[in-house]
C-alpha cells in the first residue's frame, strides 16, 4: 500500500504541486474577504508599509516592489491554472472520445480558457532559456546601453506611475488635498495667464506651425511619410490574403469535420484495422475476421482527400514571408482567434499534420504505417500472444486514434474561430461608424 502511495505520489507530483499552488492562492483570497474586507485589508498594508518608510523615495520603493510582486503572483497563478486545466483537459478528452457533443463542449471550453487566459497573464513568463551557442544568438545579445534603456523603460512604467500615485495619496493623512490644492492653482493660474496673453497666442500658433512645417518637408518627415504609406499599402494587401485565406478555410471546415466524424463513428472498426494489419492471424476479438474481409486497406474507408489544404498552406508562407511578416504579425495579434491559428501555424503544423488531424486519406495511410517487423511478408515476421498485441493496440488509440481525433477537432474550432471572426472584420457593413466618420472628414 505505501508503494503505492509512493508510485501515485511520484507520478503526479507536477499535478499536485499544481494543486497546492492554486488552492494556496484561494485559500488566502478567501480569509481576506472574510477576515478583513478589501479596505481594512489595504488599510494594514498601507501601516505595514509606512513602519518601513518614512520618506516620500522609500514608501515609493515599497509599493512598487509590491505592485511587482503581486504581478508575478498573478501571472504564476494563471500559469499553474493553465498547467492544471492542460492535465485535466487530457484526461477528459481521451475519456469522452466518443461522445462528440461532449468533447466538442470540453474543446470549446479549452479554447475559452486559452483565450481568457492570453488576456489575463501580464507578460512574466516562466520557463528555462535556451543556452547560447550560436553566433547569431551571440550577436542579438543586447548592449550595455539596450540594457541601461530597458531597465529606464521598467522604471517609468506602468508599475512606476501606479506606484506613484498611490504613493501621493496614502503618504499622509492631507497629502490627497495638498496635491489637489496644487493643481487647482496651477489650473487657475495657467487659465488666468492664457486669458490674459491670448491676442500673444497667434504668434505661438504661427510659430508652432512652422515648426511642424520644418519637419513636414524636412529629410526625416518625407522618409516617415512613405512609410507609413507604404505600411498602409502592405497592411490592405495583408487584409486581401486573409480574405483569399477565409474562403479556403471554409471548405477544410466542411470537409474535415465530416471526415474527422467518421473517425468518431468508426472508432472500433479503425482499432480493429490496426490490429489486424499488425499481425492478421491473430484474433484478439471476434471481429477481427469481419475486419479482414471487408477493410483489407486504408483505401475501403470513406475518408476524403481535401485538395484546399496545399492551398491553405501556400497563403500562410505568403503572410510569412520576408516582405509581410512585419505587418503580418501586427495583424494576427489585433484578435486571439487571429493569433491561436498564428500561434499553431507557428510551431508544426504542416500539410502532412493537416492530413493526419483531418483524417484525409492520405493521412490515414500515414497515420497506420506498420512497422516492418509486423508486416506478414516479412521473413523475421515475428509470432505474437494476444497480451502484446493488445499492448500495441492500446497504445495506438491514445497515442495515435484518439489524439488525432481531439487535435483533428482542436484544429477545426481554431479554424471556424478565425472564420467567424476575419468575416465580421471584413463585412462591409462592420464598420459603419468608421465609414461615416471618414466620409465626414473627407478621409475615405
Amino acid at each position: 500500500m505505501k508503494n503505492n502511495k509512493k508510485q501515485f505520489l511520484s507520478e503526479n507530483k507536477p499535478l499536485i504541486i499544481e494543486w497546492l499552488f492554486i488552492l494556496t492562492i484561494l485559500l488566502v483570497l478567501v480569509g481576506i474577504i472574510l477576515y478583513c474586507t478589501p479596505v481594512g485589508f489595504g488599510r494594514l498594508i498601507n501601516s505595514w508599509n509606512h513602519e518601513w518608510a518614512s520618506t516620500w523615495l522609500g514608501l515609493f520603493a515599497i509599493y512598487w516592489i509590491e505592485i511587482v510582486l503581486i504581478m508575478i503572483i498573478w501571472d504564476l497563478f494563471w500559469f499553474r491554472l493553465s498547467r492544471l486545466v492542460e492535465t485535466m483537459y487530457d484526461e477528459l478528452a481521451h475519456l469522452w472520445i466518443k461522445k462528440k457533443w461532449l468533447l466538442i463542449k470540453l474543446i470549446r471550453f479549452k479554447y475559452g480558457f486559452d483565450k481568457l487566459s492570453f488576456r489575463m497573464r501580464i507578460a512574466f513568463y516562466f520557463g528555462g532559456g535556451n543556452n547560447r551557442q550560436e553566433l547569431i544568438d551571440y550577436l542579438g545579445y543586447p548592449t550595455i546601453v539596450e540594457l541601461l534603456k530597458s531597465l529606464f523603460y521598467i522604471i517609468i512604467s506602468k508599475t512606476s506611475i501606479l506606484a506613484g500615485i498611490i504613493t501621493v495619496l496614502t503618504f499622509n493623512s492631507s497629502s490627497f488635498d495638498v496635491v489637489k490644492n496644487e493643481v487647482i492653482n496651477l489650473w487657475n493660474e495657467n487659465t488666468i495667464f492664457i486669458w490674459e496673453n491670448f491676442t500673444k497666442l497667434s504668434a505661438v500658433v504661427v510659430l508652432v506651425l512652422l515648426v511642424f512645417l520644418g519637419y513636414f518637408v524636412s529629410r526625416h518627415g518625407v522618409i516617415r511619410r512613405a512609410i507609413a504609406q507604404a505600411n498602409r499599402k502592405k497592411l490592405e494587401e495583408i487584409v486581401q490574403m486573409h480574405r483569399k485565406l477565409s474562403n479556403i478555410i471554409i471548405e477544410i471546415i466542411l470537409a474535415g469535420s465530416k471526415n474527422v466524424e467518421y473517425a468518431i463513428n468508426c472508432y472500433d472498426l479503425l482499432v480493429e484495422f490496426c490490429a489486424h494489419k499488425i499481425q492478421p492471424d491473430t484474433p484478439v476479438t471476434v471481429r477481427r475476421k469481419w475486419v479482414h474481409q471487408h477493410y483489407r486497406d486504408s483505401k475501403d474507408f470513406r475518408f476524403e482527400d481535401i485538395s484546399e489544404i496545399e492551398l491553405f498552406m501556400a497563403e500562410l508562407e505568403k503572410l510569412k514571408f520576408a516582405d509581410n511578416v512585419d505587418i503580418s504579425r501586427w495583424f494576427w495579434r489585433s484578435k486571439y482567434e487571429f493569433f491561436s491559428l498564428f500561434l499553431l501555424s507557428s510551431t508544426s503544423l504542416n500539410i502532412d499534420k493537416i492530413n493526419r488531424l483531418l483524417f484525409t486519406k492520405k493521412g490515414f495511410e500515414d497515420m497506420n504505417q506498420i512497422p516492418k517487423k509486423y508486416f506478414a511478408s516479412s521473413d523475421e515476421v515475428e509470432e505474437l500472444d494476444g497480451d502484446i498485441i493488445q499492448a500495441e493496440v492500446d497504445e495506438y488509440k491514445k497515442y495515435t486514434l484518439e489524439s488525432y481525433i481531439i487535435e483533428g477537432i482542436e484544429l477545426i474550432f481554431i479554424l471556424y474561430r478565425y472564420l467567424k471572426e476575419i468575416e465580421t472584420m471584413l463585412h462591409i457593413d462592420s464598420d459603419k461608424p468608421g465609414r461615416g466618420l471618414r466620409a465626414f472628414t473627407n478621409k475615405e
